[in-house]
């Protein structure tokens, strides 16, 4: 008994001096990744390039892997699977940088690509012919203002037209004007009021041929003195202005379906201060139109039994007819503020 125990002790003291180590073995359900990092710099200044983009590609098919773009600081990293790959840097007005034998495995698991700089792309541009319009709109604090300008859809058409295309202002069948749902609109032709055209009474609108609109302000915040008025907005229609000198003039001739015809001529004179216009439009438009109404009201009253009243409506119109508009004028400018037109 004695000689087991001495030999066990012995064995032990042999194991415990007996170097051995334990591999944790790899999870095979589990995908193998590292990362591929760097910084993209400027070659000229070596300031980084943020927004950059870096795009890794597969070595053995060239299929797109993984990409992404630099923070601030011009830094990228990226997150692959165990493989081969190659890079290509790109940013706006620098030349693309192509970076090859990028290797991921597990004895380099994190790889640095270091500092990338991208060369500036000095190109030669040849003349170049910048030509600026202007947007369909513009919003200020006070107004919004629709140029109606080349709008092919008001071609042939009446300032009833026009309206009808400009947001938040609508036409009814009738040619009334609201703005955002409210009738009390106050409509002025080149910021004036005019004799053809009142609160409630549009038909003006039909004799004003749209090829004479240069733009649309919709003021929906009037001051005090239009608001006591129960107004609420302002549509101001400002007119064309031939500003070139000496003899001008033109002839539109339109024609759509159904049954829309158009012809104006416009001719303007201006020498020095003095500007001398006029133009002459007649027009003829056919507008079918259907409208349907259903209503029910119930009526439900604890002395009589309960009601119901049924009101349904069909409506088949015509609208439309000749139209014909005339006008002349003439202008004087004192300064380029002050204008005496009559």
């Amino acid at each position: 008994m004695k000689d087991r125990l001495i030999l066990l002790l012995c064995t032990l003291l042999l194991l415990l001096q007996t170097p051995f180590s334990i591999s944790a073995q790899p999870d095979p359900d589990k995908p193998a990744k590292g990362l591929v990092k760097g910084v993209i710099l400027d070659e000229s200044t070596g300031q980084p390039l943020d927004y950059a983009t870096v795009t890794l590609f597969s070595s053995e098919d060239s299929s797109m892997v993984t990409g992404g773009v630099t923070d601030i600081s011009g830094t990228f990293s990226l997150e692959v699977k165990f493989g081969r790959y190659y890079a290509n840097v790109a940013f706006i007005s620098f030349l693309d940088k192509n970076i090859g034998n990028i290797e991921v495995n597990r004895d380099r698991p994190i790889v640095d690509l270091g500092s990338i700089q991208l060369s500036p792309n000095a190109t030669t541009l040849a003349e170049v012919e910048v030509r600026a319009e202007k947007s369909n709109m513009q919003i200020s604090l006070d107004k919004r203002v629709f140029n109606v300008g080349k709008d092919l859809a008001n071609i042939g058409g009446s300032a009833s037209d026009v309206l009808d295309n400009v947001p938040s202002v609508t036409v009814d069948a009738e040619g009334g004007v609201s703005l955002r749902g409210s009738a009390g609109v106050r409509i002025l032709i080149n910021g004036r009021p005019s004799g053809l055209i009142g609160v409630g009474d549009t038909d003006g609108l039909r004799q004003i041929p749209a090829n004479l609109i240069d733009r649309i302000e919709v003021i929906t915040n009037p001051s005090a003195r239009y608001e006591a008025e129960g107004m609420a907005g302002i549509i101001n229609i400002i007119l064309k202005k031939d500003q070139r000198k000496g003899l001008n003039g033109s002839l539109d001739l339109t024609t759509g379906y159904p049954d829309n015809y158009g012809l104006a001529a416009n001719a303007n004179y201006r020498t020095g201060n003095l500007n001398l216009f006029g133009n002459y439009g007649i027009s003829y438009r056919k507008r079918p139109g259907k409208g349907s109404l259903y209503q029910e009201v119930y009526d439900r009253n604890e002395f009589k039994p309960d009601t119901t009243y049924i009101l349904q409506q069909n409506q088949d119109r015509e609208r439309g007819g000749w139209d014909n508009t005339l006008r002349a004028g003439a202008e004087y400018f004192f300064n380029d503020k002050t204008t005496l037109t009559g």
